[in-house]
């Protein structure tokens, strides 16, 4: 009889959930301004001025937490995961952005029945005064880098040259900020009002100086080398990084890290999945398409070329599994850390049902079919791979075309699909093609789980609920505001 055997999950580093989170990023925000209401650091004679201030003070608050939701720390991002957390970045960037609209806006209209000319007159004054200059170029660069950081993300540059140009100009947007606010806002002035800012600031730079000096040493502590590195096809290729023993880095299954290759610095950093499992450490497998950056180079690297690790990062873990049967959906390089899960799950001999539809572009590009059948016979195991050109060598199973809820229905028979938890990784357009189908297929909303960084731009249901819970998040900023202004102008 053979014995089974039960994998423990490695030890996790402490994090926030998302409620913390919420209460946390209301009183950073909203806090400093709710603080200036109280201690009379808002006082005008019309309700819009004190309103403005209030604006403002919020706008620089949450320019400052910018560097926070940015920083990749696990304590942030552990519970919710990475992708959430930037995609909740971006989206708050869009919300400070208003805010600073908000704030100069609601000065320019101060007045019972404010005329253009009056207007007008106000901002060429604003722009002119020699007390506002860094205010006004705070607020205009502000404006360039949340525009192209939207629209261009990177795209045309160098990723390590965009991360460096866009980290600058968000410090300098918040100095020129600190600045006008220290200069021009009585609020700033008051020990406990000006405290709050400080403080705010304070977290800030000791983010700048954790993801700058600390990580950069910090990846390579664990002493990870390249043990291989070999081509699978013309796009994939497999990384086998190798530590001494006893290294201390942990991960749980369908994790990622950020790799630096060779003795750079962590600002050229690249997000990988990890495709082995915590019982193969110290030793970490990675599956790597090459997307034209230094993934390009990975065939090419030489064993011994030392490699720093940035993590683990992610919540695409069987953590948000539930205890029905579970469905892997996967396009090109996302099966990378389903193999990992689906890996886990055979050691484990876990009995729930696992299912499994793999798309690639040709049969060939199905680099683990092999190894994903064979951990699938200590599974209640079905696979479909799918294509899109090409004939299939391999037998039946592997069809052309695109998922439908035909082979999902097909997978699932006999199983009940609303008590299923699906895991969704791959490429955008197949993720929302995906999410459609589970959907229609009857697999609830809260049990799809993806791991995709633009939850702030993604068009699929899942995408639209997180985007739903932001904008509620942020919702609440503006109007714990605009209360703090209420309150100040009684």
């Amino acid at each position: 009889m053979t014995q089974q055997r039960t994998l423990s999950l490695p030890h996790r580093r402490p994090a926030l959930s998302g409620t913390a989170l919420v209460v946390l990023y209301l009183a950073m925000t909203a806090g400093p301004a709710l603080a200036a209401a109280a201690i009379g650091g808002m006082h005008a004679p019309t309700f819009l001025p004190i309103l403005a201030r209030a604006a403002g003070i919020a706008a620089l608050a949450m320019l400052l937490m910018q560097f926070l939701t940015s920083g990749r720390f696990e304590i942030v991002s552990g519970r919710i995961g990475l992708d959430r957390t930037m995609g909740f970045h971006r989206l708050a960037a869009t919300a400070a952005l208003l805010m600073i609209a908000a704030h100069v806006a609601l000065f320019l209209f101060r007045g019972a029945q404010p005329s253009l000319g009056r207007v007008l007159s106000r901002l060429a004054a604003y722009l002119t005064s020699p007390a506002m200059t860094t205010g006004v170029a705070s607020a205009g660069l502000a404006v360039v880098l949340i525009v192209v950081a939207r629209s261009f993300r990177g795209r045309g540059l160098p990723y390590p040259a965009w991360r460096l140009g866009h980290g600058a100009a968000a410090v300098l947007v918040a100095a020129l900020a600190l600045h006008h606010g220290v200069v021009n806002a009585r609020f700033m002035a008051d020990p406990a009002g000006g405290g709050a800012i400080a403080l705010l600031a304070a977290l800030a730079l000791g983010s700048l100086a954790f993801v700058y000096v600390v990580r950069p040493i910090q990846a390579f502590r664990h002493g990870f080398r390249v043990e291989s590195a070999r081509r699978l096809t013309a796009t994939v290729s497999e990384l086998v990084l190798a530590a001494p023993a006893g290294t201390g880095f942990d991960f749980d299954a369908g994790q990622f890290a950020w790799l630096t290759i060779g003795r750079r610095h962590t600002v050229t950093d690249n997000p990988f999945s990890i495709a082995s499992v915590p019982g193969d450490l110290p030793r970490l497998r990675f599956l790597i398409r090459d997307a034209g950056d230094m993934s390009g180079a990975v065939p090419g690297l030489a064993p011994g070329t030392p490699v720093g690790v940035d993590g683990p990062h992610g919540s695409f873990t069987l953590a948000a599994a539930g205890q029905g049967p579970l469905l892997f959906v996967a396009g090109g390089i996302g099966i990378a850390p389903v193999l990992s899960m689906i890996r886990h799950l055979s050691l484990d001999a876990d009995r729930r049902p696992v299912r499994l539809v793999a798309g690639a572009r040709t049969p060939g590009d199905h680099v683990v079919r092999a190894e994903l059948d064979e951990l699938g016979r200590r599974l209640d195991f079905a696979a479909l791979y799918l294509v899109d050109e090409g004939e299939d060598a391999d037998g039946p199973s592997c069809e052309r075309g695109t998922c439908t809820t035909g082979h999902i229905a097909g997978l699932m028979h006999g199983l009940e699909p609303a008590a299923a938890t699906a895991f969704v990784c791959g490429p955008p357009a197949m993720m929302e093609h995906a999410a459609r189908i589970l959907l229609d297929s009857g697999i609830p909303l809260d049990r799809i789980v993806m791991e995709r960084f633009d939850f702030d731009a993604g068009n699929d249901e899942v995408c639209k609920a997180v985007r739903r819970r932001f904008t509620g998040v942020l919702a609440a900023v503006f109007a714990l505001v605009a209360a703090a202004a209420l309150v100040a102008s009684r």
